[in-house]
């Protein structure tokens, strides 16, 4: 592309984008950037949880109650996937038998997902193990967060008492 100026009664052209003079020094640096991935995490609710209190029995009843919401954020970038994960330990009284953790089941219900991100919620019974809860396909940077409900079977004829547990979420 020329312009044109007109200087009393002269003509100067300037070439817009011409190559170098031969033989010119030239500075070109290349230049680049890394993208690091982030990090795979969750959260939990970290106060007790009260499923509630009952009367004892003579026959086998169930408690349960939401634990509170559960958020896994994955902010590893591109396509990953990811399972939550639970165990619980027994439901332990001051004095008496425990509540096995086998008696435990755990069911994410809905789950509020970002965009990029896909899960699934698995219905988990028995905690005394690892338990895969929720599984996700990701596109991107996303979060996923539910709120369990924990269901309870309480023996009958199990001595009134305070009973207590930890339930651990972990996220892979």
């Amino acid at each position: 592309m020329r312009k044109f100026m007109l200087f009393a009664g002269t003509v100067a052209v300037f070439a817009v984008g011409a190559a170098l003079p031969a033989g010119a020094d030239t500075g070109a640096t290349p230049a680049t950037f890394t993208l690091t991935s982030g990090a795979l995490s969750i959260s939990a609710p970290v106060g007790p949880v009260s499923l509630g209190s009952q009367t004892v029995a003579t026959t086998d009843t169930t408690m349960s109650a939401p634990l509170g919401v559960v958020t896994v954020s994955d902010q590893r970038g591109g396509t990953t996937s990811w399972t939550a994960s639970v165990i619980s330990g027994a439901f332990t009284p001051s004095v008496g038998p425990a509540d096995p953790a086998s008696n435990l089941s755990y069911a994410a219900g809905p789950i509020t997902a970002s965009a990029y991100v896909v899960p699934t919620a698995v219905n988990a019974t028995g905690l005394a193990g690892e338990m895969v809860v929720v599984t996700a396909n990701s596109s991107g940077i996303s979060t996923a967060s539910w709120n369990p409900t924990i269901t309870v079977i309480v023996p009958g004829d199990f001595a009134p008492g305070s009973y207590g547990a930890t339930i651990t979420h972990s996220v892979a």
